[in-house]
């Protein structure tokens, strides 16, 4: 059998990128930590991490071992929760941007209740990513979801993929200038679409400045303005648009988790289910020794 307490660690490397904030998530020592991997790749028989550089990355088996780790601790609180009645009680007030809310919420709540159904779940997602990542920090949200990641350098990292141009339809008028639906000149999605289309030369013009995607997405639905996303969230009736059409390409965009101040075991729980749910796979992720 293998022991919980070990996929803790593992998971809390993966999820922190580091053994010794790995080791402060699972309120070890490093040493222990270490101890629970070599522990770990004895049972299993092979490498969970191989050397790079001065650090290590997840090695093949240790990216195959991450989903069973998940699911392995979810069942145990679930049964904790349902049976013994020692599962965790308590609210956690979480913060998601709209565009994240309305792909992911549900499954997240979904998920979460299975296997904690006494702890309260309190999401708010209004404002931008500054405004939930302020609140986040002012000890107001437990946790936020948040896109405008290159910003808060303390987010842990869940999601990384292209940003895409999107319309309503392959027949808006693309002549210059450009309608364009965005949030306002704090959003990190306009200021990179700005660029982009400034760096090629190209006139633009706002029909809708709006931090709510609930008032985006019908302009673009309704074929009055070009707006962006990440490539994972565009919904089905809607066209990404690019280079064919004449439009610049775009960066990526990077998706991310802030604790509060203080994280507590509900909100390390949701978490957990967060990452398990929103994370897109990483390829041999890179992990400071």
């Amino acid at each position: 059998m293998l022991d919980t307490d070990q996929l803790k660690s593992f998971l809390a490397i993966v999820d922190t990128g580091s053994f010794t904030k790995a080791a402060a998530r699972v309120n070890k020592t490093q040493s222990a930590v270490s101890m629970h991997i070599r522990r770990l790749e004895e049972q299993l028989q092979c490498e969970l991490f191989v050397k790079q550089g001065r650090g290590v990355r997840l090695s093949t088996d240790g990216e195959k071992l991450i989903d069973y780790a998940r699911h392995m601790l979810q069942i145990e609180a679930s049964a904790l929760a349902s049976i013994s009645r020692r599962g965790l009680v308590g609210r956690v007030r979480l913060g998601i941007v709209e565009e994240y809310a309305e792909a992911f919420i549900a499954d997240i709540l979904t998920r979460f209740r299975q296997h904690y159904p006494l702890v309260e779940v309190s999401a708010k997602c209004d404002g931008g990513s500054t405004l939930i990542a302020e609140r986040t920090r002012a000890h107001e949200l437990d946790l936020s979801i948040l896109t405008a990641c290159d910003d808060v350098p303390d987010a842990e990292i869940l999601r990384e993929e292209p940003l895409v141009w999107i319309a309503g339809s392959k027949a808006l008028n693309l002549t210059a200038p450009l309608p364009l639906a965005l949030g306002t000149v704090t959003c990190a999605w306009r200021r990179q679409v700005e660029r982009a289309l400034q760096q090629n030369g190209l006139a633009y013009r706002f029909v809708l400045v709006s931090n709510s995607y609930s008032g985006v997405a019908p302009l673009v639905r309704a074929g009055h303005a070009l707006s962006v996303l990440p490539r994972g969230l565009v919904p089905n009736d809607m066209h990404i648009l690019g280079e064919a059409e004449g439009l610049p390409a775009l960066a990526g965009s990077r998706t991310g988790l802030l604790h509060g101040p203080a994280p507590t075991p509900e909100a390390q729980a949701l978490a957990e289910v967060i990452r398990s749910t929103v994370r897109l796979d990483i390829k041999m992720r890179s992990v400071a020794a």
